[in-house]
């Protein structure tokens, strides 16, 4: 079952010395880089039942890319006019739940991102109702959503955010991933942040498709757009 992810800019309310925080996980009405747009409601369903198969949601670094670990436990979610709201506790007792305070405090950490799946029949065809498609404008809306997970991720939801700063640093020069990393790294970027930006851009190209289209097309559809 796949799992998608819709971040936003971290609306951070603060974050204590204790490890607690506030924020929002998902904005209601915003259209985002995968031209996803969450409807109000969406989370009532997963929320009261407890989130995936009724387990809670859990509090996540980037996803869990590196490790499945949880950072902490959200202690509150619920929906209100803006998006969902989220109250987390950080485990400040062990090493992961410290590392992910010091990083809140220094804004390292820049955004809170969601995963989820839609709710499925016994056939595992998404929910009738759960999602609606806009043709025209090439939009999704998503009326219901299946909450796994949220992450205190790196880059902030519109991933278009970070393919500006890339293009101001002259990306037109590179002409495979291992040219445009070493344009990164001359810019002052770290390995770890260069790849991690390269990877966020792949994403955002590549998330519908099947296969890898090629690096080249890759920027190619990044030096398209209009900024």
């Amino acid at each position: 079952m796949q799992t998608n992810h819709i971040a936003v800019p971290f609306d951070l309310k603060d974050v204590s010395d204790d490890g607690t925080f506030k924020g929002h996980g998902a904005i209601f009405g915003n259209l985002d880089s995968y031209r996803d747009v969450i409807r109000p409601g969406a989370f009532q369903k997963t929320l009261k039942k407890g989130g995936r198969n009724g387990f809670g949601v859990a509090m996540l670094l980037q996803h869990g890319r590196d490790s499945n670990m949880p950072a902490g436990v959200w202690t509150d979610l619920h929906e209100d006019n803006k998006g969902l709201a989220n109250e987390g506790q950080l485990a400040m007792d062990v090493q992961r739940g410290r590392e992910a305070h010091s990083l809140l405090k220094m804004k390292a950490l820049r955004g809170l991102s969601i995963g989820y799946d839609f709710p499925r029949d016994k056939s595992g065809n998404i929910k009738k109702g759960a999602i609606e498609r806009d043709e025209e404008k090439n939009i999704t809306y998503l009326n219901e959503i299946d909450l796994w997970e949220v992450s205190l991720v790196t880059f902030p939801a519109n991933l278009r955010a970070v393919v500006t700063t890339v293009k101001d640093i002259g990306i037109e020069h590179a002409t495979t991933a291992r040219e445009l990393e070493a344009i990164l790294r001359d810019s002052g970027y770290s390995k770890s942040k260069a790849l991690a930006v390269i990877a966020q851009l792949r994403t955002l190209f590549l998330r519908d498709s099947e296969e890898e289209k090629g690096w080249d097309a890759v920027l190619n559809e990044i030096n398209s757009i209009k900024l």
